[in-house]
Protein backbone atom coordinates (compact mmCIF):
# COMPACT_ATOMS: atom_id res chain seq x y z
CA UNK A 1 0.00 0.00 0.00
CA UNK A 2 2.80 2.40 0.83
CA UNK A 3 4.60 1.74 -2.41
CA UNK A 4 1.35 2.37 -4.20
CA UNK A 5 0.78 5.52 -2.14
CA UNK A 6 4.17 7.02 -2.88
CA UNK A 7 3.88 6.45 -6.61
CA UNK A 8 0.58 8.31 -6.52
CA UNK A 9 2.34 11.16 -4.76
CA UNK A 10 5.01 11.20 -7.42
CA UNK A 11 2.40 11.26 -10.18
CA UNK A 12 0.54 14.11 -8.56
CA UNK A 13 3.54 16.18 -7.45
CA UNK A 14 6.43 15.05 -9.62
CA UNK A 15 9.61 17.04 -9.52
CA UNK A 16 11.24 16.99 -12.93
CA UNK A 17 15.02 16.87 -12.83
CA UNK A 18 16.33 19.96 -14.59
CA UNK A 19 20.03 19.87 -13.82
CA UNK A 20 19.69 21.12 -10.27
CA UNK A 21 16.75 21.47 -7.94
CA UNK A 22 15.53 24.95 -7.07
CA UNK A 23 15.48 25.44 -3.28
CA UNK A 24 12.10 25.76 -1.62
CA UNK A 25 11.38 29.39 -0.71
CA UNK A 26 10.44 29.47 2.97
CA UNK A 27 8.97 32.72 4.22
CA UNK A 28 9.67 34.06 7.69
CA UNK A 29 6.74 36.01 9.10
CA UNK A 30 7.49 39.73 9.42
CA UNK A 31 8.46 41.27 12.74
CA UNK A 32 9.82 44.71 13.64
CA UNK A 33 13.28 43.61 14.78
CA UNK A 34 15.63 41.70 12.51
CA UNK A 35 17.73 40.16 15.30
CA UNK A 36 15.48 37.12 15.76
CA UNK A 37 15.67 36.11 12.10
CA UNK A 38 19.20 34.69 12.26
CA UNK A 39 18.57 31.34 13.92
CA UNK A 40 15.57 30.57 11.70
CA UNK A 41 17.51 31.52 8.57
CA UNK A 42 20.29 29.16 9.70
CA UNK A 43 17.73 26.39 10.28
CA UNK A 44 16.04 26.82 6.90
CA UNK A 45 19.37 26.87 5.08
CA UNK A 46 20.61 23.86 7.06
CA UNK A 47 17.52 21.99 5.83
CA UNK A 48 18.20 22.97 2.22
CA UNK A 49 15.67 25.78 1.83
CA UNK A 50 15.92 29.42 0.85
CA UNK A 51 14.88 31.84 3.60
CA UNK A 52 12.76 34.84 2.56
CA UNK A 53 11.81 37.62 4.98
CA UNK A 54 8.13 38.33 4.36
CA UNK A 55 6.79 41.88 4.11
CA UNK A 56 4.43 43.31 6.68
CA UNK A 57 0.73 42.71 6.12
CA UNK A 58 -1.60 45.57 7.01
CA UNK A 59 -5.38 45.36 7.38
CA UNK A 60 -7.36 47.29 4.81
CA UNK A 61 -8.12 50.81 6.08
CA UNK A 62 -5.72 50.81 9.06
CA UNK A 63 -3.39 53.81 9.49
CA UNK A 64 0.35 53.57 10.06
CA UNK A 65 3.17 55.91 10.96
CA UNK A 66 6.02 54.41 8.99
CA UNK A 67 5.93 50.70 9.87
CA UNK A 68 4.00 51.15 13.13
CA UNK A 69 0.27 51.28 13.81
CA UNK A 70 -0.91 54.76 14.72
CA UNK A 71 -1.31 55.28 18.50
CA UNK A 72 -5.12 55.21 18.39
CA UNK A 73 -5.04 51.45 17.69
CA UNK A 74 -3.33 50.46 20.98
CA UNK A 75 -3.90 51.08 24.66
CA UNK A 76 -1.33 52.33 27.16
CA UNK A 77 0.23 48.84 27.44
CA UNK A 78 0.57 48.37 23.70
CA UNK A 79 -2.35 45.94 23.46
CA UNK A 80 -4.45 46.18 20.30
CA UNK A 81 -7.73 47.84 21.21
CA UNK A 82 -10.75 45.55 21.10
CA UNK A 83 -12.65 47.44 18.41
CA UNK A 84 -9.72 47.08 16.01
CA UNK A 85 -8.96 43.50 17.05
CA UNK A 86 -12.55 42.63 16.11
CA UNK A 87 -11.97 44.06 12.64
CA UNK A 88 -8.77 42.07 12.21
CA UNK A 89 -10.51 38.84 13.21
CA UNK A 90 -13.51 39.49 10.98
CA UNK A 91 -11.82 40.80 7.83
CA UNK A 92 -8.32 39.24 8.17
CA UNK A 93 -6.26 39.59 4.96
CA UNK A 94 -9.19 40.34 2.65
CA UNK A 95 -8.73 43.67 0.91
CA UNK A 96 -4.94 43.50 1.34
CA UNK A 97 -2.19 42.78 -1.18
CA UNK A 98 -1.47 39.39 0.41
CA UNK A 99 -1.63 37.46 -2.88
CA UNK A 100 1.25 39.51 -4.30
CA UNK A 101 3.22 39.86 -1.08
CA UNK A 102 3.31 36.09 -0.51
CA UNK A 103 3.63 35.10 -4.16
CA UNK A 104 6.28 32.45 -4.72
CA UNK A 105 6.56 31.51 -1.04
CA UNK A 106 6.02 27.78 -0.57
CA UNK A 107 6.01 27.56 3.24
CA UNK A 108 6.08 29.98 6.18
CA UNK A 109 7.74 29.89 9.62
CA UNK A 110 6.29 31.94 12.48
CA UNK A 111 8.85 32.93 15.11
CA UNK A 112 8.92 33.24 18.87
CA UNK A 113 8.67 36.54 20.69
CA UNK A 114 6.44 38.59 22.97
CA UNK A 115 2.85 38.05 24.03
CA UNK A 116 -0.04 38.24 21.57
CA UNK A 117 -2.66 40.90 22.24
CA UNK A 118 -5.35 39.11 24.24
CA UNK A 119 -8.03 41.07 22.37
CA UNK A 120 -7.29 38.86 19.35
CA UNK A 121 -8.35 35.69 21.16
CA UNK A 122 -11.59 34.12 19.90
CA UNK A 123 -12.95 34.91 23.35
CA UNK A 124 -11.07 38.09 24.32
CA UNK A 125 -9.37 38.30 27.70
CA UNK A 126 -8.12 41.27 29.68
CA UNK A 127 -4.35 41.75 29.66
CA UNK A 128 -2.60 39.61 32.30
CA UNK A 129 -1.23 42.70 34.05
CA UNK A 130 2.37 41.53 34.47
CA UNK A 131 4.49 44.53 33.52
CA UNK A 132 7.56 42.35 33.03
CA UNK A 133 5.76 40.46 30.27
CA UNK A 134 3.81 43.02 28.28
CA UNK A 135 2.79 42.38 24.66
CA UNK A 136 5.81 43.06 22.47
CA UNK A 137 4.14 44.76 19.56
CA UNK A 138 0.51 45.04 18.41
CA UNK A 139 1.76 45.97 14.94
CA UNK A 140 3.43 42.58 14.75
CA UNK A 141 0.33 40.87 16.17
CA UNK A 142 -1.80 42.23 13.36
CA UNK A 143 0.65 41.35 10.58
CA UNK A 144 1.15 37.81 11.88
CA UNK A 145 -2.57 37.22 12.40
CA UNK A 146 -3.23 38.19 8.77
CA UNK A 147 -0.29 36.13 7.49
CA UNK A 148 -1.33 33.05 9.47
CA UNK A 149 -4.95 33.38 8.32
CA UNK A 150 -3.82 33.66 4.70
CA UNK A 151 -1.56 30.60 4.94
CA UNK A 152 -4.25 28.47 6.55
CA UNK A 153 -6.92 29.53 4.06
CA UNK A 154 -4.56 28.73 1.15
CA UNK A 155 -3.15 25.56 2.73
CA UNK A 156 0.42 26.89 2.67
CA UNK A 157 2.58 24.72 4.97
CA UNK A 158 3.29 26.51 8.25
CA UNK A 159 5.58 25.85 11.21
CA UNK A 160 4.91 27.87 14.36
CA UNK A 161 7.69 28.18 16.94
CA UNK A 162 6.71 29.14 20.51
CA UNK A 163 4.76 32.38 19.93
CA UNK A 164 4.22 31.06 16.40
CA UNK A 165 2.42 28.03 17.85
CA UNK A 166 0.35 30.38 19.98
CA UNK A 167 -0.58 32.41 16.90
CA UNK A 168 -1.63 29.20 15.14
CA UNK A 169 -3.82 28.50 18.16
CA UNK A 170 -5.28 32.01 18.34
CA UNK A 171 -6.14 32.17 14.63
CA UNK A 172 -7.69 28.70 14.92
CA UNK A 173 -9.89 29.79 17.83
CA UNK A 174 -7.98 28.40 20.82
CA UNK A 175 -7.55 30.33 24.10
CA UNK A 176 -4.15 31.00 25.67
CA UNK A 177 -3.04 30.66 29.26
CA UNK A 178 -1.56 34.12 29.65
CA UNK A 179 0.95 33.32 32.39
CA UNK A 180 2.01 29.87 33.56
CA UNK A 181 3.21 31.19 36.92
CA UNK A 182 -0.23 32.61 37.72
CA UNK A 183 -1.88 29.49 36.32
CA UNK A 184 0.04 27.24 38.71
CA UNK A 185 -0.42 29.61 41.64
CA UNK A 186 -4.17 29.43 41.16
CA UNK A 187 -3.96 25.63 41.47
CA UNK A 188 -1.69 25.84 44.50
CA UNK A 189 1.15 24.15 42.63
CA UNK A 190 4.83 24.99 42.24
CA UNK A 191 5.58 26.10 38.68
CA UNK A 192 9.36 25.47 39.08
CA UNK A 193 10.12 27.54 35.97
CA UNK A 194 10.38 24.38 33.88
CA UNK A 195 9.45 26.26 30.71
CA UNK A 196 11.52 29.40 31.17
CA UNK A 197 14.41 30.13 33.50
CA UNK A 198 14.14 32.87 36.09
CA UNK A 199 16.17 36.00 35.57
CA UNK A 200 19.72 35.87 36.86
CA UNK A 201 21.43 38.51 38.98
CA UNK A 202 21.94 40.64 35.87
CA UNK A 203 18.30 40.39 34.89
CA UNK A 204 18.94 38.01 31.98
CA UNK A 205 16.92 34.93 31.03
CA UNK A 206 18.18 31.79 29.29
CA UNK A 207 16.68 28.79 27.54
CA UNK A 208 16.00 25.75 29.69
CA UNK A 209 15.84 22.13 28.44
CA UNK A 210 12.99 19.74 29.14
CA UNK A 211 11.37 16.71 27.49
CA UNK A 212 8.17 16.59 25.44
CA UNK A 213 5.89 13.55 25.25
CA UNK A 214 4.45 12.82 21.79
CA UNK A 215 0.83 11.85 22.40
CA UNK A 216 -0.33 10.77 18.93
CA UNK A 217 1.44 8.45 16.50
CA UNK A 218 -0.97 9.56 13.80
CA UNK A 219 0.53 13.03 13.67
CA UNK A 220 3.01 15.26 11.92
CA UNK A 221 5.02 15.48 15.13
CA UNK A 222 5.52 11.72 15.32
CA UNK A 223 6.20 11.45 11.59
CA UNK A 224 8.95 14.06 12.00
CA UNK A 225 10.53 12.82 15.23
CA UNK A 226 9.78 9.09 15.17
CA UNK A 227 9.85 8.99 18.97
CA UNK A 228 7.51 9.02 21.96
CA UNK A 229 9.75 11.41 23.88
CA UNK A 230 11.54 14.42 22.43
CA UNK A 231 14.53 15.03 24.67
CA UNK A 232 15.96 18.34 25.83
CA UNK A 233 13.97 20.84 23.79
CA UNK A 234 15.06 24.49 24.24
CA UNK A 235 12.21 26.22 26.06
CA UNK A 236 11.50 29.89 26.84
CA UNK A 237 7.86 30.87 27.31
CA UNK A 238 5.38 31.90 29.95
CA UNK A 239 2.23 31.58 27.82
CA UNK A 240 0.78 28.48 26.19
CA UNK A 241 -2.27 27.25 24.28
CA UNK A 242 -4.79 26.34 26.95
CA UNK A 243 -7.34 24.16 25.16
CA UNK A 244 -8.26 23.07 21.62
CA UNK A 245 -11.85 21.98 22.24
CA UNK A 246 -14.16 23.12 19.45
CA UNK A 247 -11.30 24.02 17.10
CA UNK A 248 -9.79 22.19 14.10
CA UNK A 249 -6.64 21.67 16.17
CA UNK A 250 -5.44 18.56 17.94
CA UNK A 251 -2.81 18.27 20.66
CA UNK A 252 0.12 16.03 19.68
CA UNK A 253 2.73 16.86 22.33
CA UNK A 254 2.65 17.67 26.06
CA UNK A 255 4.93 18.17 29.06
CA UNK A 256 3.88 17.12 32.56
CA UNK A 257 4.61 19.81 35.15
CA UNK A 258 3.61 19.07 38.74
CA UNK A 259 1.06 16.59 37.41
CA UNK A 260 -0.42 19.14 35.00
CA UNK A 261 -0.31 18.63 31.22
CA UNK A 262 1.09 21.64 29.40
CA UNK A 263 0.44 21.64 25.64
CA UNK A 264 3.69 21.55 23.67
CA UNK A 265 2.51 20.80 20.12
CA UNK A 266 -0.64 21.37 18.10
CA UNK A 267 -1.65 20.57 14.53
CA UNK A 268 -4.48 21.53 12.20
CA UNK A 269 -6.15 18.29 11.16
CA UNK A 270 -7.78 19.92 8.12
CA UNK A 271 -4.51 21.15 6.56
CA UNK A 272 -1.64 19.36 4.89
CA UNK A 273 1.04 20.79 7.16
CA UNK A 274 0.15 23.21 9.95
CA UNK A 275 2.28 22.39 13.00
CA UNK A 276 3.06 24.45 16.08
CA UNK A 277 5.62 23.56 18.74
CA UNK A 278 5.97 25.48 21.99
CA UNK A 279 9.74 25.00 22.04
CA UNK A 280 12.61 26.30 19.90
CA UNK A 281 14.34 23.77 17.62
CA UNK A 282 15.82 26.72 15.72
CA UNK A 283 17.72 27.76 18.86
CA UNK A 284 19.28 24.29 19.08
CA UNK A 285 20.26 24.53 15.41
CA UNK A 286 22.03 27.83 16.05
CA UNK A 287 23.77 26.60 19.19
CA UNK A 288 25.22 23.55 17.41
CA UNK A 289 26.20 25.35 14.21
CA UNK A 290 27.96 28.08 16.21
CA UNK A 291 29.43 25.62 18.73
CA UNK A 292 28.01 27.55 21.65
CA UNK A 293 29.18 26.44 25.09
CA UNK A 294 25.79 25.09 26.24
CA UNK A 295 24.83 23.34 22.98
CA UNK A 296 25.25 19.93 24.62
CA UNK A 297 22.39 20.66 27.00
CA UNK A 298 19.86 20.66 24.19
CA UNK A 299 18.53 18.43 21.41
CA UNK A 300 21.04 17.54 18.69
CA UNK A 301 21.49 19.35 15.40
CA UNK A 302 20.13 16.30 13.56
CA UNK A 303 16.98 16.20 15.69
CA UNK A 304 16.36 19.95 15.68
CA UNK A 305 16.71 20.44 11.93
CA UNK A 306 14.10 17.73 11.22
CA UNK A 307 11.23 20.18 11.74
CA UNK A 308 12.52 22.39 8.94
CA UNK A 309 13.40 19.43 6.71
CA UNK A 310 9.83 18.13 7.01
CA UNK A 311 8.34 21.57 6.31
CA UNK A 312 10.50 21.96 3.21
CA UNK A 313 9.81 18.41 2.03
CA UNK A 314 6.08 19.02 2.29
CA UNK A 315 6.34 22.30 0.40
CA UNK A 316 8.52 20.75 -2.29
CA UNK A 317 6.15 17.85 -2.83
CA UNK A 318 3.19 20.14 -3.24
CA UNK A 319 -0.01 19.72 -1.29
CA UNK A 320 0.35 16.11 -0.28
CA UNK A 321 -0.32 14.52 3.05
CA UNK A 322 1.21 12.38 5.76
CA UNK A 323 0.15 8.71 5.53
CA UNK A 324 -2.85 7.56 7.55
CA UNK A 325 -4.00 11.08 8.40
CA UNK A 326 -7.65 11.74 7.65
CA UNK A 327 -8.42 14.86 5.66
CA UNK A 328 -12.13 15.52 5.52
CA UNK A 329 -14.16 18.68 5.13
CA UNK A 330 -17.30 19.27 7.13
CA UNK A 331 -19.30 20.25 4.05
CA UNK A 332 -18.31 17.29 1.88
CA UNK A 333 -17.64 14.40 4.25
CA UNK A 334 -17.92 11.37 1.99
CA UNK A 335 -19.58 9.00 4.41
CA UNK A 336 -22.48 11.36 4.97
CA UNK A 337 -23.45 11.09 1.32
CA UNK A 338 -26.01 8.88 -0.38
CA UNK A 339 -25.16 5.47 -1.78
CA UNK A 340 -25.19 6.86 -5.33
CA UNK A 341 -22.82 9.64 -4.32
CA UNK A 342 -20.52 7.08 -2.74
CA UNK A 343 -20.42 5.06 -5.96
CA UNK A 344 -19.44 8.23 -7.76
CA UNK A 345 -16.74 8.83 -5.13
CA UNK A 346 -15.16 5.43 -5.80
CA UNK A 347 -15.48 5.89 -9.55
CA UNK A 348 -13.54 9.15 -9.29
CA UNK A 349 -10.83 7.46 -7.22
CA UNK A 350 -10.48 4.62 -9.70
CA UNK A 351 -10.24 6.90 -12.69
CA UNK A 352 -7.85 9.33 -10.99
CA UNK A 353 -5.41 6.52 -10.28
CA UNK A 354 -5.60 4.43 -13.42
CA UNK A 355 -7.32 6.24 -16.27
CA UNK A 356 -8.73 3.03 -17.73
CA UNK A 357 -11.71 0.88 -16.91
CA UNK A 358 -9.50 -2.18 -16.40
CA UNK A 359 -7.17 -0.26 -14.13
CA UNK A 360 -10.03 1.22 -12.13
CA UNK A 361 -11.46 -2.27 -11.64
CA UNK A 362 -8.15 -3.50 -10.25
CA UNK A 363 -7.72 -0.37 -8.14
CA UNK A 364 -11.06 -0.73 -6.42
CA UNK A 365 -10.48 -4.46 -6.02
CA UNK A 366 -7.27 -3.66 -4.22
CA UNK A 367 -9.10 -1.17 -2.02
CA UNK A 368 -11.59 -3.81 -0.92
CA UNK A 369 -8.74 -6.25 -0.24
CA UNK A 370 -7.11 -3.66 1.98
CA UNK A 371 -10.37 -2.90 3.76
CA UNK A 372 -11.00 -6.54 4.55
CA UNK A 373 -7.44 -7.05 5.74
CA UNK A 374 -7.69 -3.99 7.95
CA UNK A 375 -11.16 -4.91 9.26
CA UNK A 376 -11.35 -8.73 9.21
CA UNK A 377 -14.40 -8.77 11.49
CA UNK A 378 -16.34 -6.05 9.70
CA UNK A 379 -18.99 -8.43 8.37
CA UNK A 380 -21.68 -7.06 6.08
CA UNK A 381 -20.78 -3.38 5.94
CA UNK A 382 -22.42 -0.57 3.99
CA UNK A 383 -20.80 1.28 1.13
CA UNK A 384 -20.84 4.39 3.32
CA UNK A 385 -18.64 2.61 5.89
CA UNK A 386 -16.13 1.63 3.20
CA UNK A 387 -16.19 5.19 1.89
CA UNK A 388 -15.51 6.54 5.36
CA UNK A 389 -12.53 4.22 5.71
CA UNK A 390 -11.19 5.29 2.33
CA UNK A 391 -11.17 8.95 3.42
CA UNK A 392 -8.95 8.01 6.37
CA UNK A 393 -6.42 5.74 4.72
CA UNK A 394 -3.64 6.11 2.23
CA UNK A 395 -3.73 8.26 -0.87
CA UNK A 396 -7.52 7.93 -0.95
CA UNK A 397 -7.62 10.49 1.87
CA UNK A 398 -5.91 12.97 -0.44
CA UNK A 399 -8.06 12.20 -3.48
CA UNK A 400 -11.19 12.45 -1.35
CA UNK A 401 -10.61 16.19 -1.03
CA UNK A 402 -11.70 16.58 -4.64
CA UNK A 403 -14.17 13.74 -4.91
CA UNK A 404 -17.12 15.92 -5.98
CA UNK A 405 -15.95 15.60 -9.60
CA UNK A 406 -18.48 13.66 -11.69
CA UNK A 407 -17.13 10.41 -13.07
CA UNK A 408 -18.04 8.96 -16.46
CA UNK A 409 -20.97 6.51 -16.32
CA UNK A 410 -18.64 3.65 -17.31
CA UNK A 411 -16.51 4.24 -14.20
CA UNK A 412 -19.59 4.41 -12.00
CA UNK A 413 -20.62 1.04 -13.44
CA UNK A 414 -17.18 -0.35 -12.59
CA UNK A 415 -17.54 0.92 -9.02
CA UNK A 416 -20.97 -0.67 -8.65
CA UNK A 417 -19.68 -3.96 -10.05
CA UNK A 418 -16.57 -4.18 -7.87
CA UNK A 419 -18.23 -2.93 -4.70
CA UNK A 420 -20.99 -5.43 -5.40
CA UNK A 421 -18.44 -8.23 -4.95
CA UNK A 422 -17.01 -8.77 -8.44
CA UNK A 423 -13.36 -7.87 -7.86
CA UNK A 424 -10.58 -8.93 -10.22
CA UNK A 425 -7.62 -9.28 -7.84
CA UNK A 426 -7.22 -12.22 -5.43
CA UNK A 427 -7.87 -11.24 -1.84
CA UNK A 428 -4.24 -11.81 -0.84
CA UNK A 429 -3.07 -9.01 -3.16
CA UNK A 430 -2.75 -5.98 -0.89
CA UNK A 431 -0.06 -4.05 -2.79
CA UNK A 432 0.82 -3.95 -6.43
CA UNK A 433 3.90 -1.90 -7.19
CA UNK A 434 7.43 -3.22 -6.91
CA UNK A 435 10.78 -2.00 -5.65
CA UNK A 436 11.99 -2.41 -9.19
CA UNK A 437 10.21 0.91 -9.76
CA UNK A 438 12.89 2.63 -7.67
CA UNK A 439 16.35 3.77 -8.73
CA UNK A 440 17.72 4.23 -5.20
CA UNK A 441 16.99 5.84 -1.85
CA UNK A 442 18.98 8.54 -0.06
CA UNK A 443 19.11 8.89 3.72
CA UNK A 444 21.05 11.77 5.25
CA UNK A 445 22.90 12.26 1.99
CA UNK A 446 23.97 8.61 1.59
CA UNK A 447 22.59 6.51 -1.28
CA UNK A 448 21.28 2.99 -0.63
CA UNK A 449 19.52 0.26 -2.55
CA UNK A 450 15.71 0.38 -2.26
CA UNK A 451 15.92 -3.14 -0.83
CA UNK A 452 17.88 -1.99 2.25
CA UNK A 453 14.77 -1.68 4.35
CA UNK A 454 16.61 -0.68 7.51
CA UNK A 455 17.82 2.50 5.79
CA UNK A 456 14.36 4.04 5.48
CA UNK A 457 13.86 6.88 7.98
CA UNK A 458 10.45 8.51 8.22
CA UNK A 459 10.46 12.10 7.04
CA UNK A 460 14.15 11.94 6.07
CA UNK A 461 14.64 9.35 3.33
CA UNK A 462 14.30 10.59 -0.24
CA UNK A 463 12.97 7.94 -2.63
CA UNK A 464 14.12 8.24 -6.25
CA UNK A 465 11.87 6.84 -8.93
CA UNK A 466 13.55 4.89 -11.69
CA UNK A 467 13.08 5.81 -15.35
CA UNK A 468 11.30 3.29 -17.56
CA UNK A 469 13.44 0.17 -17.80
CA UNK A 470 13.15 -3.58 -18.15
CA UNK A 471 13.70 -6.00 -15.32
CA UNK A 472 13.39 -9.75 -15.93
CA UNK A 473 11.65 -8.98 -19.20
CA UNK A 474 9.10 -6.62 -17.65
CA UNK A 475 8.87 -2.83 -17.77
CA UNK A 476 9.03 -0.69 -14.64
CA UNK A 477 9.48 2.94 -13.72
CA UNK A 478 8.32 6.40 -14.71
CA UNK A 479 8.61 8.30 -17.96
CA UNK A 480 10.18 11.25 -16.17
CA UNK A 481 12.57 11.42 -13.20
CA UNK A 482 10.76 12.01 -9.92
CA UNK A 483 11.45 11.72 -6.23
CA UNK A 484 9.60 12.18 -2.98
CA UNK A 485 10.05 11.99 0.79
CA UNK A 486 9.36 8.67 2.52
CA UNK A 487 6.94 8.49 5.47
CA UNK A 488 6.27 5.08 7.00
CA UNK A 489 2.92 3.73 8.05
CA UNK A 490 2.62 3.01 11.78
CA UNK A 491 1.44 -0.55 11.17
CA UNK A 492 2.73 -3.77 12.67
CA UNK A 493 4.50 -6.13 10.25
CA UNK A 494 4.65 -3.43 7.61
CA UNK A 495 7.62 -2.43 5.48
CA UNK A 496 8.16 0.79 3.54
CA UNK A 497 6.34 -0.60 0.52
CA UNK A 498 3.59 -2.83 1.86
CA UNK A 499 0.49 -1.86 3.82
CA UNK A 500 -0.13 -4.94 5.99
CA UNK A 501 2.34 -7.26 4.38
CA UNK A 502 1.86 -10.32 6.56
CA UNK A 503 3.44 -13.62 5.65
CA UNK A 504 1.70 -15.09 2.65
CA UNK A 505 0.73 -11.85 1.00
CA UNK A 506 2.33 -8.91 -0.70
CA UNK A 507 4.66 -8.52 -3.62
CA UNK A 508 6.35 -11.87 -3.16
CA UNK A 509 3.09 -13.58 -4.09
CA UNK A 510 2.45 -11.42 -7.15
CA UNK A 511 3.82 -13.55 -9.94
CA UNK A 512 1.58 -12.83 -12.89
CA UNK A 513 1.96 -9.82 -15.18
CA UNK A 514 -1.79 -9.41 -14.94
CA UNK A 515 -1.53 -8.98 -11.17
CA UNK A 516 0.76 -5.93 -11.49
CA UNK A 517 -1.41 -3.02 -12.55
CA UNK A 518 0.59 0.01 -13.65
Amino acid sequence: MKRYLFIIWAMMAAIVATGGETPVRVGIAWQPTAASYERVILSIEQAGGEAVILPQLRPAGFDYEGMVLCPKYTDEMGVLRQQYADVVKRVTYHGTDADNLLAGVQAVVFLGGGDISSTLFAVPQPWHGIADDSPANATRDVSEYLTMAYCLDHDIPVLGLCRGMQMLGVVSGAPLIQDLGDFFDEMGKNYRFLHRMQRDSEGKRYYTPHDVTVTDHNSLLYAITGTDTIRDVPSWHHQVVGDVTGTPLKVTGVTMTEGVEIIEAIERTDKHFALGVQFHPEEAVKKHIKNEADAGRFMSLEESVKYFTALIANAREGKHFIPCRAYTRSDTTVYNKTIDECYNFFAVLGRAEQGSLEGATAELSLLLNLFERRHPDAGDVSIQEVAKWATECGWFAHAARRWEKIADPEYVAVARNVLGGNRVLPSNIVEHDCMEDLAYIETNGVKYSPYERDKYVSGVTVVYQAPVHEHNGRKFGFRRPTHWIFYSFPAAKSDPFGWLCDEGCGHENVTSEDDIIR
